[in-house]
């Protein structure tokens, strides 16, 4: 009888261990995965990848514009990743560049986030800037002030945001730097899947 107990006990733990992975599973902040499947960690708007995968490239100047540029000229970058997403904010799209910039010191990634917060010092090239990704009515994600930034020992984690022209009404500064603010947490995720 024990070890029918015992075998009972086991049987229904793994069946509520199964519930628990499938229920995490389909709750995935993108709701159908995204262009590339990935899963993300929930967070306050579900943001759908844009691109199959992200973009690497151990350039960092290529891809900045500014005195951003000139900073990478005298503090080179080990890599650059970078992705793009959509959210729907009250029935407004917005539109999502993430860029994780990681170099071989913590001072660097500091540095870099001080440059990149203050006026006209330019920055990363988004991906609509860069024409990666194409939108109707947008040249750039900046124009609207939608920022986020956050280091991580030698990362920075740098997001800008912007609304769909089609569908902006309504919308604010404010919240666009709440979407970008969200998003500073798929900067681990797209590293993780692109470099």
């Amino acid at each position: 009888m024990r070890i029918v107990g015992l075998v009972a006990v086991a049987v229904i733990s793994g069946v509520v261990w199964w519930y628990i992975q499938a229920d995490n599973g389909n709750g995935a902040a993108s709701g159908d995965g995204g262009a590339n499947g990935q899963q993300q960690s929930s967070g306050a708007f579900d943001f759908t990848p844009e691109l199959d995968s992200p973009k690497v490239d151990d350039d960092c100047g290529a891809h900045a514009y500014g005195k951003t540029q000139q900073f990478f000229t005298d503090h080179p970058c080990q890599q650059l990743t970078r992705s793009a997403f959509t959210t729907q904010v009250d029935g407004r799209t917005v539109y999502t560049s993430v860029s994780v910039v990681a170099f071989d010191n913590a001072q660097d990634a500091t540095d870099l986030q001080d440059l990149t917060q203050a006026d006209n010092t330019g920055n990363v090239n988004d991906l609509v800037r860069e024409g990666v990704l194409e939108v109707d009515g947008l040249k750039t994600l900046s124009a609207q002030g939608g920022y986020a930034s956050e280091v991580q020992g030698n990362k920075i984690t740098i997001v800008e945001s912007d609304y769909d022209p089609g569908n902006a009404d309504g919308g604010s500064e404010d919240e666009l730097d709440d979407v970008s603010s969200d998003a500073l947490r798929l900067g681990g995720e797209i590293t993780a899947n692109g470099g």
